[in-house]
């Protein structure tokens, strides 16, 4: 009998690029990985480069100055807040508008890489300390680029809109598509902004992250569902009365 041992090979793992796919394909295939490996770098990469062609449709096709007023015309109380000053006064804010819009977009990169630690610091605290689940906060954190990416493909289909001739009179940047129930009320305001909240594209980050957190928390599925959908109904909540608030 021979006494050779054979050792078994370890499992290969997905590429980033697999991660990439079947984030959108086969989700609990790119979260399972993550406990393999919890690179993150192509996600982020493809944020970047999909947020630009976001922003150049944006400049090309709309421009600072249709922005802005779009802006204005989707908010009531920002007309009314304008509506009383003088042409000089008015055209100082305009121009304050375009430069916020300006920082905006072109910072996007690095104001979206702090929300995701942010969001990933509070669900992996979350996850962690409330369901005993057993991660760490860097595969939480990837997890997030990972979970994120159907907001890319959102911002890709709005520029290609643009390119293709939709109204730039209509656009904004917080009402890109008709993918949410808010977008069919017409009148802007409180309600509006609540049900602005019910987008596709934000919902299906919501599911992905939920059943994500789970498996690699090592927790119940609900357990994923409750933290996640808990905080986002939190920050559904606060920007609702931020907009009643401050219009």
């Amino acid at each position: 009998m021979s006494d050779e041992v054979v050792v078994a090979q370890p499992e290969k793992g997905l590429s980033q690029v697999e991660r990439v796919v079947d984030t959108f394909l086969a989700p609990t295939k790119t979260f399972t990985d993550i406990l393999r490996s919890a690179s993150w770098w192509l996600p982020y990469v493809l944020s970047i480069i999909l947020g630009l062609i976001l922003t150049t449709a944006v400049v090309q096709k709309v421009g600072w100055a249709q922005l802005v007023d779009n802006q204005i015309q989707a908010s009531p109380a920002l007309q009314a807040k304008l509506a009383s000053l003088k042409p000089e006064a008015l055209a100082v804010v305009r121009s304050q508008m375009i430069t916020t819009f300006k920082v905006t977009l072109f910072s996007a990169s690095l104001s979206g890489l702090l929300l995701m630690l942010v969001v990933s610091l509070v669900l992996w605290g979350t996850i962690t300390f409330a369901f005993g689940g057993k991660t760490e906060f860097k595969r939480v954190f990837c997890l997030v680029n990972y979970v994120y990416l159907p907001l890319s493909l959102k911002g890709v289909i709005a520029a290609l809109m643009l390119y293709t001739g939709v109204a730039a009179e209509n656009f904004t940047l917080d009402n890109m598509l008709g993918t949410s129930v808010g977008y069919y009320v017409g009148t802007p305001g409180v309600l509006k902004t609540f049900l602005m909240s019910f987008d596709v594209f934000g919902l299906w980050v919501v599911v992905l992250m939920s059943i994500g957190l789970a498996i690699i928390a090592g927790t119940k599925r609900s357990a994923g569902y409750i933290t996640v959908v808990g905080w986002w109904f939190v920050v559904v909540l606060l920007s609702t009365v931020s907009k009643a608030v401050f219009g």
